[in-house]
């Protein structure tokens, strides 16, 4: 019997509606798992025939309002969230293992006056989860991200000894369990070239390595740290299961330059699986019908990959 999987809408002002449309009929999704869709009943069918579908639908919420594409609204960002909310109860009350998310918009959420504004720490608020992290696959390659969604000025004061070692203990705990076996980690530095002894900055000596060494006295299996430049180019060389960055776009950079359609987020820690594609809500193509469903169908696939 194939899996049941969430699958919620996204901002419906964005692409999301109009992916997931596509990844739930697609072959690749049909033939590993079961789609069940949430979202707003008069989006649903504005995309759906309900009554001759290839998926199974909730219907979260049942506003009258038109939403126009391509812009973010109080509505959109409600309809957005009521979907997540109704997935995440029907996850953990054991209907589904797994979600996956169409992209939402953080300014949506904002108008909407939600607690959050990010899905990562919307779920996290939703399953009362306290660890937990933000990690991207693409094909073969994963990687985590120990700060998140922060300006670049505040990522050094975020970063901590603490926050270092409970990343990159979710996450290559994930990675062990498909692996059956303990992850080969490499770490990448902060600032360039390591820091250079502290000419370029000391996070490495201060935060870094000491993280590092306490990770490492724990048995994981942790190369040394590498500049993010070389951390990557032994990352795509194979040689490690696992790359754990210190920000954002020393992950999201590399890997839209790899393969902008197969990136697939991913939160760790939490007490089912959730992933989603490894793009934005792309407002300036909504409703043109150019959306590229390839990473919505990867996101569906290592969602039930993981989540077996």
């Amino acid at each position: 019997m194939k899996p049941k999987v969430a699958i919620t809408i996204g901002d419906p002002a964005g692409i999301g509606p109009e992916i997931v449309f596509r990844a739930v009929n697609s072959l690749k999704v049909q033939r590993v798992c079961s789609p069940f869709v949430f979202g707003d009943k008069k989006v649903i069918e504005k995309y759906f025939n309900i009554n001759d579908s290839k998926c199974q639908f909730y219907f979260t919420s049942n506003y009258k309002f038109s939403i126009k594409p391509g812009n973010p609204s109080k509505l959109s960002g409600l309809i957005a969230y009521s979907a997540i909310e109704h997935a995440v109860k029907m996850c953990l009350e054991g209907n589904f293992k797994c979600i996956v998310t169409a992209p939402v918009s953080k300014e949506s959420f904002k108008l909407a006056k939600t607690k959050y504004f990010a899905h990562t720490e919307i779920l996290a608020d939703l399953t009362k989860t306290k660890k937990f992290c933000m990690m991207m696959i693409c094909n073969d390659i994963n990687s985590v991200m120990v700060t998140r969604h922060l300006p670049v000025s505040e990522i050094s004061k975020k970063l901590t000894v603490k926050n270092i070692m409970e990343t990159t203990e979710i996450s290559a705990g994930l990675i062990e369990k498909m692996l059956k076996r303990k992850p080969k980690i490499i770490f990448s530095s902060l600032n360039p070239h390591c820091g250079d002894n502290g000419l370029l900055g000391n996070e490495e000596k201060q935060i870094i390595m000491p993280a590092i060494k306490k990770l490492k006295a724990k048995k994981y299996n942790i190369a040394d740290l590498f500049s993010c430049d070389v951390a990557w180019s032994k990352m795509l060389a194979n040689k490690y299961d696992l790359m754990v960055c210190m920000y954002h776009d020393q992950v999201m950079t590399p890997l839209k330059i790899i393969n902008k359609n197969k990136i697939v987020n991913l939160t760790a820690g939490l007490p089912f699986i959730r992933t989603s594609p490894g793009h934005g809500t792309a407002f300036d193509i909504a409703g043109k019908n150019k959306a590229d469903e390839t990473s919505m169908i990867e996101a569906i696939i290592t969602a039930v990959k993981f989540g077996k």
